[in-house]
């Protein structure tokens, strides 16, 4: 893909400016090889509908604290540090990822918190409605480290599950 320089003129302004589809395209091309997505139908075709069920979780005082203090914070590391413009975004969606990762439990972000997780706390009440009724679910997470609270939660319950992430080998994840 090049430097960032090269990338910009080859893809990003022509792709974002003048919505050119040939450079989207090859763009495309260029990294598809490093993509992995499937479908439902490619994988298994007996699986039944898919079933969204959207929940909003409100964060609770404690999380609601911790979080205004990592923004704060994450406003004030970001001011401190004059660099030249366009080379903080790194930085920038680090600390984005940070808050976001708070929102989900207070523990990805200080290993050692103490702070009750609304998203667990709703996790759980959602998981015991699902095992009275026999319900099954797939739970997804973009944070590997947040299925891994899931997890714990699980084992404690007693309740049987399967575990995919991108680690698991491919005999294990035909199995």
């Amino acid at each position: 893909l090049g430097s960032q320089e090269q990338f910009n003129g080859r893809f990003a302004l022509p792709i974002e400016k003048y919505e050119n589809r040939d450079a989207g395209r090859h763009l495309k091309q260029l990294i598809q090889p490093f993509m992995l997505r499937r479908r439902k139908e490619d994988v298994l075709s007996e699986l039944p509908p898919r079933t969204d069920v959207v929940l909003h979780v409100e964060l609770g005082e404690g999380e609601r604290a911790f979080y205004e203090a990592l923004r704060l914070r994450a406003i004030q590391q970001l001011g401190d540090v004059k660099s030249a413009p366009g080379k903080d975004h790194v930085r920038i969606l680090a600390e984005i990822m940070r808050l976001r990762r708070a929102c989900c439990n207070a523990r990805l972000v200080e290993s050692g918190s103490r702070l009750p997780s609304a998203k667990l706390e709703v996790f759980e009440a959602l998981l015991d409605e699902l095992l009275e009724n026999r319900h099954q679910a797939l739970v997804f997470s973009q944070f590997v480290d947040h299925l891994a609270l899931l997890r714990d939660l699980l084992e404690r319950k007693g309740v049987a599950y399967q575990y995919l992430d991108g680690s698991t080998t491919a005999p294990a994840r035909k199995k």
